[in-house]
This record gives structure tokens, C-alpha cells and sequence, in this order.
């Protein structure tokens, strides 16, 4: 980069501006969170049992679980504390970290749970401990103002990181929508907004009209696009706040997607001009010994290690999301290779069916009497299981593990599993004649054993209905499959109406 330009951008980062709207981002943000965490306490709580399987990230499982419960509740404790210190202000920096850490523990110790605004929030709650948020509203700009100090600026790219931020999750989430199913046929918007159970009388006859479905395909595809930019104009901004504050406000009151909405209302506060919210006049003048430019203290500009970091950051930010291009054509939707950390919203419905079955009939009837040798899966983990091929792999070396003891770790282990994306015909996900307790899981490409979707399959909800009849359909599907492809699955088709475990009807209308 051209040195001359370099130093305007440097120039422009660096101005002075008023830390009122940060103060008040920061104050409600910590709110927020506060609400966040007792959300995730009362909602996740039997997820993250230390009697239960814990599922992890691709090249996390070194994140581990708390061994005892009263750890989970200390760690939400300290969540919650840490998050009302960040509300008020209070060693701001230190508590923003300690929120930042303990959530992302509880995040990444548990894989099954994943929500994007679970993400997003540990991206946010990270960028604010680099700024100097709590120079507005807060205990600390309370006592310098009992003092007769005046508030200090603060470097305008305090403003302009958690606006990159926003900007990202935007754009990305309208390039995830660039696909077929989204913008074609209006998958799953039109099944969502058919059987939503949460708007009121006039909202349900509203969202049930025909014209509303690609209204609302397009319309969440082009405010994607188009509001981050319109949100980085002054003169476009207010036409941008409503277009998001109603966008946000009737997905609240149409999807179940937790304290999403909230949270994309309120990351608009950062766009909003940064002396909006000012009640007192900042001061400019004072002591300029060990200022740097723009009379801001040195401390305040992000050189050195902080500098970098926030650079690595956003690089990451900007490619990491791209990965599920690497491979193609292979649907991320169905196999979860590069589907998350990756801003793909709101883009599947994936109804599952799953069977794990044992080789062995020794085996099977020593288990039918030890039904505890079993790892435990949650109640709200047996949700989602069946959707996720490396979970379904996760669980089948749990199985795996908790045999070894008995002598019966060697015993081959083939799961029937099939889904339904998007108003397909089933179809399996994992190959049946794999023994997937002695296959691998590679990092850099889809395992062999995750059986590729056909293209020829179309989307069309009224192929599967009645759900109800999920595993007729899904046995149907999968004994045609076997038929085409012979093998050790064909004597354990008998066991189909006998599984171990059996998964449920499940959405997955999460952000």
C-alpha cells in the first residue's frame, strides 16, 4: 500500500470522536447478555450434563466438558457476573475477557448446540475488549465526572471494528442465499412460514399468503445484501434502521431463534453517529504529553500485538467463511463440511432418521440386557443427532469406547441414518455397509462413508408427508439404496424397526 495512503487511512481510524454511542452499545449489550446467559442455563442445561456425550468441533475435542456439575454453574455464575460488570462499566476490559472465555468454553464444549448468534456473540464480546467502551455511562466515566473530568474521546475504529463485524455477517448470510433452494424453489421459507406455530392470528394469515413466501425468500436474501451498505451512509442509515428493526421484529415473532433479534437491533447502535447519544461535551484540550494523533493517548491506537491481532482477525473473518467453496459440488446443507462458522443462516430444513446397528448379534442381545453400557445422549442432543454426520460418527466411537472395557470394542457398528432436506425424498447420509467405528474422519475433506445427495432428487415437502410417517419413508429410501448397493447392511435392514437409538423429527430453524 502506498505510504501516503496508508496515513490517510491511519488518520481517518484514528479520529477523535465521542464514546456516547459505544457507552450505550456497551451498556445494553451487557444487559443483554446477562439475559443471554440465564437463556442458556435454563435452555441447554441437560446438553451440558457431565453424564452426557459432549460433541465437538472439528479440531476442538481438546476443549473439554466440566467433569462435575456445580463446575457448569460456577461457570455460568462467573458468565453472569462478568456480563453485569461489562453493563456497568466496571473493569470493563477484564470482564469483557473473562465473559469472552468462559462463553466461548461453554460454546465450544458442546458442538451440538451451535447457533450462529452463539458465535457471533463470543466475535463481538472479543472486538469490545479492544475498545475503550466504557468511557460513556458507566461507574468508571461516573466517578471522573464527580471529579470535574470531562469524557475523553475515543479513536473512531472503536466504532469501525464491531461495524466490520456486522458487515461481514451480512454479506456473508447474502451469499449464503445464493443457491437454489433459497432463491428458486423458496426452501424451507415456505415450509417454515406453512407450519410456524408462533405468530398471532393476523400474523399467521399474513405469512400464509402465496405472495408473502417470495417476499420473504427475496426480501431476507436483498436486506442482507444491501442494509450494510445503506448502513455505512448517514443519508441512507434511517431508511436502512427501519428496513432491520422490522425485519428483525417479525422474524421474533414468526421463527423460534432465541435473543437473535434483540441482538441484531441492537448491533445497530454502533452505525449510528457517535455523539447521538452525548449528554455531555467531551473535552479536546488538556495535558497532550504522551498523546499520539488526534491528541488520543498512545494507548488507545491498535499498534503493536493488538494491532496485529485485529488485522489476523478480520483476515480470518473474511476467508474462513469461504471454506465450503474448497468442497464443491458438494452441498454443505447435507454433509456440514464448511455449513458452520461460515454465516449460513436460516437455510436448511432437515428432517432425520436414525438407527445404530450392531453386527453381532451376541452383541446386540448382551446390550439388550445392559442397557447402561450406552453413552447417554441429551434430550435435546437426540434432537439434532441425526442431521450431523460427524456427530453420528462422535457418538459411534463413544459406543466404541464404552465397549473396550467389556472386551467388545472390535464389534463392527453400521448406522442407518437418513434425511430429508428441504422437502427431498430421503435419502441416506452415511453409507450403511461402512462399520463406522473403525473409519476416520479426515479434517481437510468429506469422509468416503457421508453418502454424496443427488441432484436428481427434487424439493417438494408434499414427497414426505405426513411427517409423521418419517420411518416409513425412511426405510423405503434406504432398503432401495441398499438394493443398488449390496453389502452388510442388507442383513441388518431386519433391525430397522429395532434401533438402538431412534432420532426425532427435528428443525433446524436456528440462526
Amino acid at each position: 500500500m502506498r505510504p501516503e495512503i496508508e496515513s490517510r487511512i491511519r488518520r481517518a481510524l484514528h479520529q477523535p470522536v465521542d464514546g456516547a454511542g459505544l457507552g450505550l452499545f456497551r451498556l445494553l449489550w451487557g444487559l443483554l447478555m446477562c439475559a443471554e446467559v440465564n437463556w442458556l442455563h435454563n435452555q441447554l442445561h441437560d446438553m451440558h450434563q457431565p453424564d452426557v456425550v459432549h460433541f465437538y468441533y472439528q479440531g476442538f475435542s481438546w476443549i473439554r466438558h466440566f467433569p462435575e456439575r456445580w463446575m457448569m454453574e460456577i461457570e455460568c455464575v462467573v458468565m453472569l457476573l462478568s456480563a453485569v460488570l461489562m453493563a456497568a462499566g466496571f473493569w470493563f476490559r477484564a470482564a469483557t475477557v473473562v465473559f469472552t472465555i468462559t462463553y466461548a468454553h461453554f460454546f465450544f464444549s458442546q458442538a451440538i448446540t451451535y447457533n450462529n448468534h452463539f458465535y457471533l456473540i463470543i466475535l463481538v464480546a472479543f472486538l469490545l475488549a479492544f475498545t475503550k467502551a466504557d468511557e460513556r455511562f458507566s461507574i468508571v466515566a461516573r466517578v471522573r465526572a464527580g471529579r470535574g473530568m470531562a469524557p475523553r474521546p475515543i479513536p473512531l475504529w472503536n466504532y469501525q471494528i464491531i461495524r466490520l463485524q456486522v458487515v461481514i455477517v451480512y454479506l456473508y448470510g447474502a451469499i449464503a442465499k445464493i443457491d437454489h433452494d433459497w432463491l428458486v424453489e423458496m426452501e424451507p421459507v415456505r415450509f417454515w412460514l406453512e407450519h410456524s406455530p408462533y405468530p398471532s392470528e393476523f400474523l399467521s394469515r399474513l405469512i400464509r399468503q402465496d405472495w408473502f413466501v417470495p417476499l420473504t425468500a427475496w426480501g431476507g436474501f436483498l436486506i442482507d445484501l444491501i442494509c450494510p451498505v445503506l448502513l455505512l451512509i448517514r443519508r441512507t442509515r434511517p431508511f436502512a434502521i427501519l428496513i432491520l428493526v422490522s425485519f428483525h421484529g417479525l422474524n421474533s415473532q414468526i421463527f423460534n431463534i432465541g435473543y437473535f433479534p434483540l441482538i441484531g437491533v441492537l448491533l445497530i447502535f454502533p452505525f449510528l453517529h457517535p455523539s447521538l447519544w452525548r449528554w455531555r461535551e467531551v473535552s479536546s484540550s488538556g495535558d497532550e504529553e504522551g498523546k499520539g494523533e488526534g491528541g488520543l493517548p498512545r494507548k488507545l491506537i491498535p499498534a503493536g500485538i493488538p494491532g496485529k491481532i485485529l488485522v489476523v482477525f478480520f483476515v480470518f473473518q473474511l476467508l474462513f467463511p469461504l471454506r465450503w467453496h474448497l468442497w464443491r459440488p458438494a452441498n454443505p446443507l447435507w454433509t456440514d463440511k464448511g455449513q458452520r462458522f461460515a454465516w449460513r443462516m436460516m437455510l436448511r430444513e432437515k428432517i432425520a432418521d436414525l438407527h445404530i446397528c450392531f453386527a453381532d448379534p451376541e452383541v446386540r442381545k448382551w446390550l439388550e440386557t445392559r442397557p447402561g453400557v450406552l453413552p447417554v445422549v441429551s434430550p435435546s442432543s437426540r434432537y439434532s443427532l441425526g442431521q450431523n454426520p460427524y456427530h453420528i460418527w462422535q457418538y459411534v466411537q463413544e459406543i466404541k469406547r464404552a465397549l473396550e472395557p467389556y472386551g467388545k470394542g472390535d464389534t463392527p457398528i453400521h448406522v442407518l441414518a437418513t434425511c430429508s432436506l428441504n422437502g427431498r425424498p430421503y435419502h441416506p447420509l452415511i453409507d450403511p455397509n461402512v462399520d463406522l467405528a473403525k473409519a476416520d474422519c479426515p479434517f481437510f475433506r468429506i469422509p468416503s462413508w457421508i453418502v454424496p445427495l443427488p441432484d436428481e432428487l427434487k424439493v417438494d415437502y408434499d414427497q414426505i408427508q405426513p411427517i409423521s410417517q418419517k420411518q416409513a419413508f425412511s426405510e423405503q429410501a434406504m432398503r432401495a439404496w441398499v438394493e443398488k448397493n449390496p453389502g452388510p447392511a442388507t442383513k441388518l435392514l431386519e433391525e430397522y424397526r429395532r434401533p438402538v437409538v431412534t432420532e426425532t423429527p427435528l428443525s433446524d430453524q436456528r440462526p
